[in-house]
């Protein structure tokens, strides 16, 4: 798995925030060293990641738990979509 990737779901586990707002922020500040980490992306990677992002920026249901789990899911498919 890309040590990038491994990154991201450490701070996953590890971020502790509660509130929503400043989780938002951190994670996507993640998701966007994370996309700058892994080029060259492929167009199927360019759209998992903007999927995440917005799912993370547009949810309105203020449970973390929820969105790291979610977070979680797809990132760890992000590979899926690299370049064979």
């Amino acid at each position: 798995m890309n040590p990038n990737i491994n990154e991201f779901l450490n701070f996953l586990d590890k971020e502790d925030d509660t509130d929503y707002g400043d989780f938002k922020r951190e994670v996507d500040l993640h998701l966007m060293q994370l996309a700058e980490s892994m080029r060259p992306l492929t167009n199927e990677q360019v759209l998992q990641l903007r999927r995440m992002r917005e799912q993370l920026l547009w949810s309105y249901k203020d449970d973390i738990e929820e969105m790291r789990s979610l977070l979680k899911q797809e990132v760890s498919h992000l590979e899926d979509f690299g370049p064979s």
